[in-house]
């Protein structure tokens, strides 16, 4: 029995060595759903499998499975699996996965912590969205949980969303941010590039101007001039109960005087970390912010864009062009 044992992973061993050096220069694909019938042949898993681009090939899935015995043990149910995978992980998940079902929830760029935890509630993810919140600040995660959709079991523990979420981050941002640091593209560290690109995210309706509110707050920061942006103070003052959102949508002059850190018209420089959590659109901003330009003030205009002015005489009569 021993020796068969061997006999038969020494072949899977050999059956996967090209698989693995494929997948090595290919990587996965993006998760799907996948729905196991109870009482299927294997040859109809096969057939799923290749269908939803699960796998490559549905004569080498076939033959793993042959070679291996595991045909009558592979579990029914819904399986999180990235496309693009080999025929022997798939294998391992269906024999080791639970099969639960699995719901989907879509996070949004832009979204601070407690957004997060009401959608992941929402969404049947988590009972009670204060153990994300908690789970979520104990791991300093703000600005580090990517956007993305991502597919979750029922009552998933906290804690492993929120580890979930980052290792995409880790995944997707980290390493355009190591790459940037590395070549002497930015003078700033991973902390305050997440900073800066939370900011970005929460002033720019439209991807095109993105490096250009980047390039403004660059240049505020390279000048010592205050940041001055809305979307920290609207962090800093939090949930607001009269307009029912975490975003207060009309910042008074008042709320400009509130006292945090988070606060850059009180405070000089970056905040002490993002305020939101920003796509990789917005981070490629902060990275790349568009070449010479010179601007300091925007403000926005009735659909949502901006207009950038060098000085501040310039902004002021933007401002009252807008208002007339």
């Amino acid at each position: 029995m021993l020796k068969k044992t061997i006999l038969i992973l020494l072949a899977l061993c050999i059956l996967a060595a090209p698989v693995a050096v494929y997948r090595h220069f290919n990587g996965k694909g993006p998760v799907a759903e996948v729905e196991i019938p109870p009482g299927v042949s294997a040859s109809k898993i096969a057939d799923i499998l290749k269908e939803d681009g699960i796998i490559k090939s549905k004569l080498f899935f076939k033959i793993c499975l042959k070679i291996s015995g595991a045909a009558p043990l592979l579990r029914s149910g819904s399986f999180a699996l990235n496309k693009n995978t080999s025929s022997i992980e798939v294998i391992w998940r269906l024999l080791n996965d639970s099969g639960a079902q699995l719901h989907r929830v879509t996070v949004l760029e832009g979204w601070r912590i407690e957004e997060i935890a009401e959608e992941l509630q929402r969404a049947g993810i988590i009972a009670d969205k204060q153990t994300f919140i908690d789970a979520a600040y104990l791991q300093d995660a703000e600005g580090y949980l990517f956007p993305s959709t991502y597919l979750f079991p029922q009552d998933m523990p906290a804690e492993k969303v929120v580890q979930v979420m980052m290792a995409e981050h880790r995944a997707k941002i980290t390493p355009l941010i190591q790459t940037a640091i590395r070549l002497g593209r930015t003078n700033l560290n991973e902390r305050e590039i997440l900073a800066l690109a939370s900011i970005v995210e929460r002033e720019a309706l439209f991807h095109d101007e993105r490096p250009k509110i980047a390039a403004v707050y660059l240049n505020r920061i390279k000048i010592g001039k205050k940041l001055e942006a809305d979307p920290t103070v609207q962090y800093a003052i939090g949930y607001s109960e009269d307009e029912g959102r975490h975003w207060k949508k009309r910042v008074l002059y008042k709320d400009l005087r509130h006292d945090s850190p988070y606060n850059t018209y009180r405070y000089q420089g970056l905040p002490p970390g993002p305020i939101a959590n920003p796509g990789i659109s917005s981070v490629q901003a902060v990275l790349e912010p568009q070449p010479g330009f010179d601007a300091l003030y925007f403000v926005a205009d009735s659909t949502g864009r901006h207009i950038f002015s060098v000085t501040y005489n310039q902004h002021v009569q933007n401002i009252q062009k807008i208002r007339d």
